[in-house]
């Protein structure tokens, strides 16, 4: 396909109909829920293509009507639907509308597609729930029998089947499908008409990350190191004000505190806005995240670093490494100490990228020799058993309660989900003692840009807790667990799962609840402060 086709005004409206109709039949109709998978999808896009891209309304309606129905007979049942799901709260995420339009589909495909909403069915060949050892309730989204195809050139079919896929997947499967950057609908007709004829795979690389990006979900994975480089400075980085600055260092010119001013002879401050227009991301925050990720990339095994220190500009040569050596997810300083020790004035501080099960009795023995207990979020944790919750059990509450309220897609109907009360103690395991006495200290939690999924996931279980404070920057605003989708060349992920506050407050793309906001400065880090660590220090002392 070229520009030409697309300058024909029935293109983009054809390609359109087709996305929607053949990712509607690929997850409703019951011969995509054959093991063998004797039909291939995607095969039968590509031999649908050629028949309606440049036909007149009723031909592709033909086509399309011809198609589906060659797929083979199915056994409507609404009523079996309607009694299976009436003991879920139901959420409809999907608007099928456009399903009832006959002027679009002709009648005749039309009241086909709305009786296959409710066709008797058995699990999608494309689509599995797995579960993990989380716990027996903990459930994911699979679709690990998508093909994914090697790319050696760019191929017209190849690229409209990156976005169809994608498109129906988030169309169907996603709980915060509203959430995107633009409405979904819009997406895709935007979509067909840049990446439909689009040859150069630079360009198309950077199509596709704008295409991930529309997500507005920081889950999403594109290949945003290649804006700059698959190397990076040997730096542990910090961020303020729009700024980058050293936290640590592996190479002795940069010293924590130090403000990289650009690198390759390209400003941080230039980055910043490339990463806004290309990078995955929920809000602001996540943007702040994507800098400490991306910002100090190179494609130079020596780079030529401008640095600022005492105010003085002065440029170096640092020697890189290859790019994920040094995380700016755990600080080189913290894995070196106890992940639960004790500040001044008896106060209790855990950091969470590396507290185990191992500490949890040393937590319990201690902590009622102190007057506050800080949880440092701003990580990951890189045990994933939810020991950190289990102090909740084990310290802070007698009593079971509420903690999430989780979105769960159904799979019996796409685009329809439920919504389930997640109680704190329930599906994680007896991993801690039950509280008899609940703490009586403060409990300060410290978050910002680096507080991701997992985390704000554990935030907002300690926030059901009476003690705790939450303190520090907003977070990413990327909960629920990763839906991973393989495409052509490529891999990316959403949040294939709701995860809201009891109340129904959505902290996707927002964040955690915040009580007391702390932002650091470009002064205190320069400086080698942690404000908010220190703000914390000053509460706990109240």
């Amino acid at each position: 396909m070229t520009s030409d086709d697309l300058s024909d005004p029935r293109v983009p409206g054809n390609l359109e109909t087709l996305c929607r109709v053949w990712g509607y039949a690929k997850y409703h109709h019951p011969v995509f829920c054959d093991t063998l998978c004797r039909v291939d999808v995607d095969s039968a896009l590509f031999a649908l293509l050629p028949k309606v891209v440049h036909a007149d309304r009723d031909t592709r309606n033909r086509h399309l009507l011809d198609w589906v129905r060659s797929l083979g007979a199915y056994t409507p049942n609404r009523v079996d639907y309607e009694q299976s799901l009436a003991p879920l709260e139901l959420v409809s995420t999907v608007d099928l509308a456009w399903t009832r339009d006959t002027i679009l589909l002709g009648c005749d495909l039309s009241h086909l597609l709305q009786d296959l909403r409710y066709a008797e069915r058995g699990e999608n060949y494309y689509l599995r729930m797995g579960t993990m050892e989380n716990g027996p309730g903990y459930h994911y989204l699979s679709l690990r029998n998508e093909k994914s195809y090697p790319t050696p050139q760019m191929d017209s079919g190849l690229n409209l089947l990156t976005l169809f896929r994608l498109w129906n997947v988030i169309e169907y499967y996603a709980p915060n499908r509203s959430l995107t950057l633009h409405p979904w609908e819009e997406v895709l007709s935007t979509y067909i008409r840049l990446v439909g004829a689009e040859t150069d795979p630079v360009r198309f690389s950077r199509l596709y990350m704008r295409l991930i990006r529309e997500l507005n979900d920081v889950h999403a994975v594109a290949p945003v190191e290649m804006l700059f480089g698959q190397r990076m400075l040997p730096v542990w980085p910090l961020q303020a004000e729009g700024r980058l600055f050293v936290g640590y260092s592996g190479d002795s010119a940069l010293k924590r505190g130090d403000e990289v001013v650009a690198i390759d002879e390209e400003p941080i401050s230039e980055r910043l806005e490339l990463l806004r227009d290309y990078a995955s991301r929920s809000n602001e925050a996540s943007l702040r995240q994507a800098l400490r990720y991306y910002g100090l990339c190179t494609r130079r095994d020596t780079a030529e670093v401008v640095r600022r220190r005492a105010g003085v500009c002065d440029t170096l040569r640092v020697a890189t490494v290859p790019y994920g050596s040094v995380s700016p997810l755990y600080d080189p300083a913290q894995l070196e100490q106890p992940p639960f020790r004790l500040l001044a004035d008896s106060v209790g501080y855990i950091y969470a990228g590396t507290f185990s099960r191992e500490h949890l009795a040393e937590v319990g023995q201690t902590l009622p020799r102190t007057r506050a207990l800080i949880i440092d979020l701003r990580t990951y944790p890189q045990n994933m058993d939810f020991t950190l919750t289990a102090l909740i059990s084990q310290s802070l509450r007698t009593e079971p309660v509420v903690a999430w309220q989780m979105v769960h897609p159904t799979l019996a109907l796409p685009g329809l989900f439920y919504l389930q009360e997640q109680w704190l103690f329930e599906d994680f395991g007896e991993v801690a003692a039950r509280c008899t006495e609940p703490y009586k200290g403060r409990v300060i939690l410290l978050v910002d840009e680096m507080t991701q999924s997992n985390p704000e996931f554990q935030a907002m279980a300690f926030q059901s807790c009476p003690q705790t404070l939450t303190i520090g920057s907003p977070t990413s605003g990327a909960n629920g667990s990763i839906v991973w989708i393989p495409l052509p060349g490529q891999m990316t992920s959403f949040s294939g799962i709701g995860a809201l506050y009891p109340d129904g407050t959505q902290p996707q793309t927002v964040g955690v609840r915040l009580d007391v906001e702390v932002l650091p400065t470009a002064e205190g880090v320069q400086a080698g402060r942690d404000e908010v660590l220190e703000r914390a220090l000053e509460l706990a002392r109240q």
